[in-house]
């Protein structure tokens, strides 16, 4: 019996430690999402560079690396779709989630700032419930009504500072922002189904990779002047490996140890990292009522687990 009680404590013991580490990696992943921004924005205004340029050389560099570590260092298997299926909503996922957000997104960056731009993505938990409420007349609950009210009031006073008849964000900043929000929603919910089936390191660089090149395409990065520095080669480095390889398995192992509820709701420091980040090092300047509104759009995040295991 003793050693039985002796294996428990220590089982509980070794669980515990797993947890906090759990809750560490997923910090962590919010804190490095969160800096990737303000360097990015330091491109935008002190290097200009663009989202143009940016985000297809980004996606197929950082897609290039995961698919190295899944192959080399998680020996996967680097094929996600045996069924025409599974390759029909890879490619699906690679172009409208994995390209669309990211691209919106750095372009949101570009026209508004690191802080800001972070923030429109979590407009996506109230754009899922008032997508699921119409098109499926599921009625929401009263913290999902909750929820979406408190987005609605962030955003508000984030663009218009409390004042109707005057933006503090550019018409466009807040499209591409209202896009971000769309983006990541597709990027959330269209590799479910392949997440079943298939590794997500493998998942996600595949869609890298494909983002990538179609963006490439489209934009065709090489035909735009970029004067490239060693800070141009350290920022978009740290963006490449620090701000998505890095933070990406952070995530990944959170998931295993503390689950979705706990790696979602740590790793939204990821705006308040970018945030105090930009006002820190690059001076951008933000007032009291852009606080009060990211912390009623990130309040959401904490009124949809009330009560969830």
């Amino acid at each position: 019996m003793s050693g039985e009680v002796i294996t428990t404590a220590d089982d509980k013991k070794e669980q515990d430690v797993q947890r906090k580490k759990g809750f560490f990696a997923a910090f962590m992943a919010g804190l490095l999402w969160g800096a990737s921004s303000p360097i990015a924005q330091f491109l935008f205004e002190d290097k200009g560079v663009t989202s143009e340029w940016l985000v297809p050389y980004r996606l197929v560099m950082a897609g290039v690396l995961l698919f190295l570590y899944a192959v080399l260092f998680k020996k996967q298997s680097p094929v996600v779709w045996k069924e025409r299926s599974d390759g029909v909503r890879q490619i699906v996922f690679s172009i409208l989630g994995m390209m669309g957000m990211q691209y919106t997104f750095f372009a949101a960056v570009q026209e508004t700032n690191a802080g800001t731009a972070t923030i429109f993505q979590y407009l996506n938990p109230a754009m899922l419930i008032i997508y699921f409420a119409v098109i499926y007349k599921v009625m929401p609950k009263a913290k999902e009504i909750t929820a979406v009210l408190c987005s609605l009031a962030g955003i508000f006073l984030v663009v218009t500072h409390g004042n109707i008849h005057a933006l503090s964000v550019s018409p466009k900043g807040i499209l591409l922002g209202l896009l971000v929000a769309l983006t990541t929603c597709f990027y959330g919910v269209l590799p479910g189904p392949l997440l079943k089936k298939y590794p997500a390191e493998m998942v996600c660089a595949w869609a890298m990779i494909i983002g990538g090149l179609v963006l490439t395409a489209v934009t065709r990065p090489w035909r735009l002047y970029v004067h490239i520095d060693g800070a141009v080669v350290a920022a978009f480095l740290s963006i490449v490996i620090l701000g998505t390889i890095f933070p990406f398995c952070f995530y990944l192992s959170s998931l295993k140890s503390v689950g979705s509820v706990y790696a979602g709701l740590l790793s939204s420091v990821e705006p308040v990292a970018a945030t105090v980040l930009a006002a820190v090092f690059l001076g951008t300047t933000f007032r009291m009522i852009d606080v009060a509104g990211f912390v009623l759009v990130l309040s959401t995040l904490f009124i949809l687990n009330i009560n969830s295991k």
